[in-house]
């Protein structure tokens, strides 16, 4: 029987803290859901292709990733969601589309996605998942000139090797 995660497995040297990703082409679920945060503080990271999006997962491989679904990477979202419990188990996803894609919501569900919404102004459970997330995800550990930078009243620390 095996036991608990390290979390030395969970998060490899140099991991970034937990991120909250959006994945799509166009940029308008990632203005809606903008709109959605409002006050809070969550700076949102946006990519245009499943492949930076799986990028920045793995730097930061904690966080809360917002994908389109669409016919063209259908195939490859589907793959990497059924990994995503091995390759990152603190992840979560979440899937937003058009309305025309709605008729593939439970095979996404089951594919484990936490949420699915093909409207942009339905988005306040998906803000809320994400939230709340990023609040109870562990940080990554962090060297002792990393921990003196975050202490530090200003929020940009420099990048580490």
């Amino acid at each position: 029987m095996e036991g608990p995660v390290s979390e030395s497995t969970l998060f490899p040297p140099g991991a970034a803290a937990a991120r909250l990703i959006v994945c799509e082409r166009s940029g308008r679920w990632a203005v809606a859901l903008r709109r959605e945060l409002d006050a809070d503080p969550i700076r949102v990271y946006e990519t245009r292709s499943l492949k930076d999006c799986w990028n920045m997962l793995a730097e930061a491989p904690a966080s809360f990733v917002l994908v389109e679904w669409t016919p063209r990477i259908a195939e490859a979202l589907l793959d990497r969601m059924a990994r995503l419990p091995r390759d990152f188990p603190l992840a979560r996803v979440a899937v937003v589309a058009d309305r025309c894609l709605a008729r593939y919501e439970w095979l996404i569900r089951e594919a484990g996605a936490v949420h699915f919404t093909c409207s942009p102004r339905q988005l306040g459970p998906v803000t809320r998942l994400a939230c709340r997330h990023l609040a109870q995800v562990p940080t990554p550990p962090q060297t002792i000139t990393q921990r003196i930078w975050a202490g530090l009243p200003w929020k940009d620390a420099p990048r580490t090797r």
